[in-house]
């Protein structure tokens, strides 16, 4: 896991002016890479990387790296989970490596397979800059710079394009570009007022007008004379997967114990974290490393649930309690780690900061087994034509308008801003609604007030933000499948897995996600909708792929997920944050105070006023 950044000047070669540049985008995300740090300039490309080793400890790994000639160059951020079978199949094919680590499987695969033969063959989770100089050193000036990422899109990579300078500038995190001095600081407000109907910045924008998110699955190309993005896979596009869900979830998570440096996992006590320790501990011999945190606040304490299963298991288990009063003494340093408004991501930094404190570098996680196992209520409710959700879904038309527009007036009426979710419903189609039901964040009026925009306007915001997901081809029918792999594609990339890396890497550890691998994903889109859900327990299939019992009792019980006495902790503090976000320029400070006002009497969800301390804590 590290940090990369670089640049591609178009038609002037890059000398110093470009290494400073890229020089500083590495020092501001030096916290991803303290292992090492190296940069590689040739021709109109200068390629940086900050190191955190985990495979191969030695100077051998160091980044850049190259092919035998120097001619393929690349900067990698991730882990590759099997390159050990393709650096064999390469070797076999006459190539010659200099190091034990996965990253040179990169410049020579490309060599071998092209950028879409090697894309295809790899497993695990990345994003890259491939350097092809191949040309340029044969007298033939069309060298070509290669921006890729993963499926899932686990791991960032944000660009920015001068189409009239020809010049592309990228790096790990916005920041790090805004760092560069080479970006505009020009907020994107359509961007912001996503983020405040959402919950976080829809890819591929960011809160930055002229910073992009490059998207999942994607790899952009560009030359002297062009520059193209394209999608190398999608959901639909998935091969049929004939092993048993139970064979690719062991596979998976004994390619994730992959490293030359202490692996440990993060137990909460819930399904998804106990299926990935169980399999992990029957792939090694030594004692597991499992985690968790406690806290004074019983409702929220999962510590002995946790502590039950890792005896069960017999790992080496660690508890490490977290009090409000720490919360307060890191609320600084967390809004200062932000890379993008998110409404979440506390709940990651807590525990990142615990499995650093123990000396750990790679951690497991069990994120995304709600998303790929049906785990959340609605899914439920779409499935079994259940819950307030799933009499909406399949109303007749005229009486989802009828509903909607009552509880849109209640909200209005009571200040109830869950009810006011159903403002979104009006005009649009049946799956974009049912969607937005669920993972909208503030209603669209309050979006206005918040900033001072008219409702078209917020409205235009939310449909370009939903543009990428088509929903142009909804036929008015509730479509479960359909609804999963949005939120894959919006919360899950978005929101859970960017936090994720950026809130684990802020304390230079790298978060491992086995229940995402592509292959299990694939996997499981095929299993029939009603086999994913059952009334008797929680995420069947992935219950019945680990048989244990224990498992299967957290299974029965009523689903918790990993949260925080956040609401708590922010009563405690509500003041001096309510204070700290009026300081800011960006929202109505009238708005803002209506907002704290909601929470404290408890009639809005802690999640939208800490939302006006992370945009404030972004316009600094």
């Amino acid at each position: 896991m590290c940090g990369i950044a670089g640049i591609f000047n178009g038609d002037c070669p890059a000398g110093p002016v470009e290494q400073e540049l890229v020089g500083r985008m590495l020092h501001a995300q030096r916290h991803r890479g303290p292992d090492g740090e190296g940069l590689h300039c040739h021709g109109p490309v200068v390629l940086g990387h900050t190191r955190l080793s985990i495979i191969d400890l030695t100077t051998s790994a160091a980044q850049p790296m190259s092919n035998e000639d120097g001619s393929v160059w690349v900067t990698f951020n991730g882990e590759i989970y099997n390159y050990l079978d393709l650096r064999r199949a390469l070797i076999d094919r006459g190539h010659s490596f200099g190091s034990n680590s996965d990253t040179e499987v990169l410049p020579h695969g490309y060599e071998e397979w092209g950028i879409d033969g090697l894309l295809s063959r790899l497993r695990g989770m990345f994003s890259f800059a491939l350097y092809d100089a191949r040309n340029q050193m044969r007298g033939i000036h069309t060298p070509r710079l290669f921006l890729a990422r993963d499926r899932m899109g686990i791991k960032p990579l944000y660009y920015t394009f001068d189409p009239h300078a020809h010049r592309l500038i990228f790096a790990s995190e916005v920041k790090a570009l805004a760092a560069s001095k080479a970006v505009p600081g020009d907020l994107n407000v359509q961007a912001i007022a996503a983020f405040l109907c959402l919950g976080s910045v829809p890819y591929p924008q960011t809160y930055r007008s002229q910073i992009r998110c490059l998207p999942p699955a994607s790899v952009l190309s560009i030359s002297r004379s062009d520059c193209r993005l394209r999608t190398y896979w999608t959901l639909d596009m998935a091969a049929e997967r004939r092993q048993p869900v139970s064979d690719l979830l062991s596979g998976a998570v004994e390619s994730h114990l992959l490293a030359d440096v202490p692996v440990g996992i993060f137990l909460s006590g819930g399904v998804d974290s106990s299926a990935v320790a169980a399999l992990a501990a029957q792939q090694i011999s030594s004692p597991l490393r499992t985690l968790t945190v406690s806290f004074a606040e019983a409702a929220y304490d999962e510590a002995a649930e946790a502590r039950r299963f890792a005896a069960r298991i017999g790992a080496s288990h660690h508890e490490i309690p977290v009090t409000a009063e720490e919360f307060r003494s890191e609320v600084s340093r967390f809004l200062e780690t932000m890379d993008q408004p998110t409404a979440d991501g506390v709940n990651t930094y807590i525990v990142s900061r615990a499995a650093r404190q123990l000396g750990l570098k790679v951690v497991l996680s069990g994120l995304g087994g709600d998303e790929v196992f049906f785990g959340y209520r609605h899914y439920h409710q779409l499935v079994r034509r259940a819950g307030p959700l799933g009499f909406y879904a399949h109303a007749p038309s005229l009486l989802r308008v009828m509903a909607g527009t009552a509880a849109a007036a209640f909200s209005e009426v009571a200040g109830r801003e869950q009810w006011g979710r159903f403002e979104y419903s009006r005009g649009r189609s049946l799956n974009e609604s049912l969607y937005l039901l669920v993972r909208g964040f503030f209603p669209p009026a309050q979006v206005s007030a918040l900033l001072d925009l008219p409702p078209k306007e917020v409205n235009a915001a939310l449909n370009s933000a939903l543009e990428p997901f088509q929903f142009a081809g909804d036929n008015g029918t509730p479509d479960p499948a359909r609804f999963q792999e949005l939120e894959m594609r919006r919360y899950l990339h978005d929101q859970l897995l960017r936090d994720s890396d950026l809130f684990s890497m802020c304390h230079s550890l790298e978060l491992r996600v086995p229940l995402i691998d592509h292959r299990v994903v694939e996997a499981a889109r095929l299993i029939p909708l009603n086999e994913r859900v059952s009334e008797k327990c929680n995420k069947p299939r992935l219950v019945e792929a680990i048989p244990d019992g224990l498992l299967a009792e957290i299974a029965v019980r009523r689903k918790r997920g990993f949260v925080l006495p956040f609401e708590h902790w922010l009563k405690q503090s509500a003041q001096e944050l309510q204070d700290f976000a009026l300081e800011g320029t960006l929202l109505n400070r009238k708005a803002v105070r209506q907002c704290w006002h909601r929470f404290r009497a408890g009639r809005m969800h802690w999640s939208r006023a800490w939302s006006t301390v992370v945009l404030r804590s972004l316009m600094s």
